[in-house]
């Protein structure tokens, strides 16, 4: 009977251990299906959460694509308004200095005149850092490497920069052209970079003072070094000199003595395109001493022919009276400018200022050379050169775009697409002459009467 008894005591805490264990097993999956109907709800709601944040950041990555694609439309289009009027303001100032000799000027004159010139060559020296600066920020750039020869490309931009040092007593010493130099280089943007290194050597020289240019091989790299011996550069700027917005000096925190804006991102832009063409830019400054910068470039490897960068020649052999020119553009002001241009370098000149009238009057004229605005009322220059290729009475004529379109890209596209060359506007008639010279072909011989 006990022994009974504690068989069925032995199987009664058997019966409730097993009640207890289910009775708990069952709270704890209740506890469970809690957390995972709150782990469940809280996931739900993070996605949710995740869905609105990246929906809100796909909205934002769209309105920022459509900004950066507002700003630039909005900056190609400041480019081309600025551009046009500052070919009239450039132009003819260059013109009336030409025929000095033939209507002279008074001496305020003269110096008004190269007031003029130097405040036109700076506000467009802005417009080109600008536009420049916002290319970079958007990965935009891109250069085409070719052999060129530094030192024809060194001329060309001390021509640009001759003006403003002369207006501040600056002389320029720099070597004269001879071969023996090849360099892989973009000869657009080398010229760029140049002509900011000799630019900011003249603007922060004093009055009198030197830019020195210096152009020698070490090994298989080329230097171009731009000292000058003006104020220097105090050292705590040096290290983030090519840093954007950095200035070179402490005053230009505010407009410079004579009223230049001054953006501080003229050496940024120059360091970040010499090393796009695989170069070194490098800057040393003593205080009250001067500053130099030294541009690196690496030499180019041989090729059959080397392409040079054209050299700017102000007069020519070739005597132009015998030349008939078809000028395609519809602003007047730059009609007008280019009215008296060709009156004193010596063409025939025929205005169009429509696409359509100028393939017309091409067909008519057969004229030596089409200077040709890209921008125009009915349909750009691209179609225009694209109908008088297609044209076999015009095929053959040389077509010169000259226009506010004055970025490498645009260029590109203008020779890719068979023009036989590209002016930027602000119009620089001493290339223009010379382009002239070259498209037209040499001197014709006359007939003995």
């Amino acid at each position: 009977m006990e022994l009974v008894l504690v068989l069925a005591a032995i199987l009664l805490s058997s019966m409730l251990a097993a009640v207890r264990l289910a009775l708990r097993s069952r709270a704890e999956a209740l506890r469970l299906r809690a957390i995972n109907n709150a782990l469940g709800s809280r996931v739900a709601e993070r996605t949710r959460s995740l869905r609105l944040a990246l929906d809100a950041a796909g909205d934002q990555a769209r309105a920022l694509a459509c900004a950066n694609q507002a700003k630039s439309n909005f900056l190609a289009g400041m480019n081309h308004a600025l551009r046009t009027p500052l070919n009239a303001v450039i132009g003819f100032a260059d013109l009336m200095t030409r025929n000095a000799e033939q209507e002279p000027l008074t001496r305020k004159q003269s110096r008004a005149l190269a007031e003029i010139r130097v405040a036109g060559s700076r506000l467009l020296s802005l417009i080109d850092r600008i536009l420049e600066f916002s290319d970079m920020e958007a990965g935009a750039v891109a250069v085409s490497l070719e052999r060129v020869d530094p030192l024809l490309v060194l001329r060309q931009a001390i021509e640009d920069v001759r003006a403003e040092a002369a207006a501040r007593g600056v002389t320029l010493q720099y070597p004269a052209a001879s071969p023996g130099h090849v360099v892989a280089a973009d000869p657009d943007r080398l010229r760029q970079v140049l002509l900011n290194l000799i630019s900011n050597a003249v603007r922060h020289n004093r009055p009198g003072g030197t830019v020195m240019i210096e152009v020698r091989q070490v090994g298989d790299r080329v230097t171009l070094a731009v000292h000058d011996d003006g104020p220097g550069i105090e050292a705590e700027r040096m290290e983030g000199l090519f840093q954007p917005f950095c200035r070179l000096s402490p005053h230009e925190d505010r407009p410079d003595a004579d009223g230049e804006a001054v953006l501080g991102v003229g050496l940024a832009v120059a360091h970040r395109l010499t090393e796009a063409m695989g170069g070194t830019l490098t800057a040393a400054s003593t205080p009250g001493e001067g500053s130099s910068f030294t541009l690196t470039l690496p030499v180019a490897l041989a090729t059959p022919a080397t392409i040079a960068a054209p050299e700017i020649e102000l007069e020519g052999s070739r005597d132009l009276s015998d030349l008939t020119v078809l000028y395609i553009e519809d602003n007047a002001a730059n009609i007008t400018l280019m009215r008296h241009v060709m009156s004193a370098l010596g063409p025939s000149l025929h205005v169009a200022e429509t696409g359509t009238e100028g393939v017309a009057l091409a067909r008519d004229l057969r004229p030596d050379v089409i200077l040709l605005d890209i921008h125009l009322p009915d349909f750009d220059g691209f179609e225009v050169k694209a109908r008088l290729a297609e044209d076999t009475l015009t095929q053959g004529l040389p077509v010169v775009a000259l226009t506010a379109g004055s970025g490498p890209a645009e260029a590109r596209r203008g020779r890719e697409a068979g023009f036989a060359d590209w002016l930027a506007k602000p119009l620089d008639i001493a290339r223009l002459a010379t382009i002239l010279r070259q498209v037209a072909g040499p001197q014709p011989q006359r007939r003995a009467a």
